[in-house]
């Protein structure tokens, strides 16, 4: 008897599972900031990839500097910014963000975790949450600098931890555009988080795109809370 595979779920952190996307902005570009770029574009949906690490490098090379771009210097300078900056600012989950994973994980299902972000601030945000995460199915700018590359690899992580065949179910959660236009192009489901403006945002690229305020009924949607009577 084939035994079905166990969906992944595979959940962006910034605006998704916790409202940090204006701290992590702040601490990211004060981390820039450090290596005094000439001209430092800050309009980050306007870099090629949309993750910390590739951002670094395309500003590196516009500002002409020598080698390459020294992850290792701006992953400390970050983590000082980052850190004195989460200390001071109230910080919480997406509502339902915990519940979400408690309830993915009651299914039987797979919670993987894909972020632009450098390590370092993806696992003070995921501390926000009430529910615990595994941390080895966490992937990062830290290891990758392309949306795809990191969401392939929490997928891959997930696959090898667990034993799950290629081939099964995998749904993607974010509240980005590129968060949509990377589940596209590694053939994925996707589930939208955000406001109203993000909800048009993402179905200018996708009118059939399904996004919700929050996480607190996405269970539901996607069949791994059965609905009450």
């Amino acid at each position: 008897m084939n035994i079905p595979a166990r969906p992944i779920v595979v959940f962006d952190i910034d605006g998704t599972l916790t409202d940090t996307v204006v701290l992590h902005q702040r601490a990211f570009e004060a981390a820039l900031r450090t290596f005094n770029f000439p001209r430092l574009r800050t309009a980050w949906g306007n870099y090629r990839h949309h993750s910390d690490s590739a951002i670094f490098r395309e500003a590196w090379d516009e500002a002409g500097f020598e080698g390459e771009p020294p992850l290792h210097m701006l992953e400390e300078r970050y983590r000082s910014e980052f850190d004195v900056l989460c200390d001071a600012t109230p910080c919480d989950e997406i509502a339902g963000a915990s519940q979400l994973l408690a309830d993915v994980e009651q299914a039987g299902w797979i919670a993987a975790f894909a972020t632009g972000s450098l390590r370092h601030g993806a696992h003070r945000k995921m501390a926000l949450l009430s529910h615990p995460f595994d941390h080895d199915l966490l992937a990062t700018a830290s290891e990758h600098e392309t949306r795809e590359e990191i969401v392939q690899a929490a997928i891959d992580k997930a696959r090898a931890k667990h034993g799950v065949p290629s081939g099964g179910r995998v749904v993607s959660i974010g509240d980005g555009v590129w968060d949509l236009l990377t589940a596209r192009a590694l053939g994925l489901e996707f589930v939208g988080v955000g406001d109203e403006a993000r909800a048009r945002q993402l179905r200018e690229i996708d009118a059939s795109v399904a996004v919700h305020g929050d996480l607190v009924d996405v269970g539901r949607l996607l069949g791994c809370v059965a609905d009450v009577a």
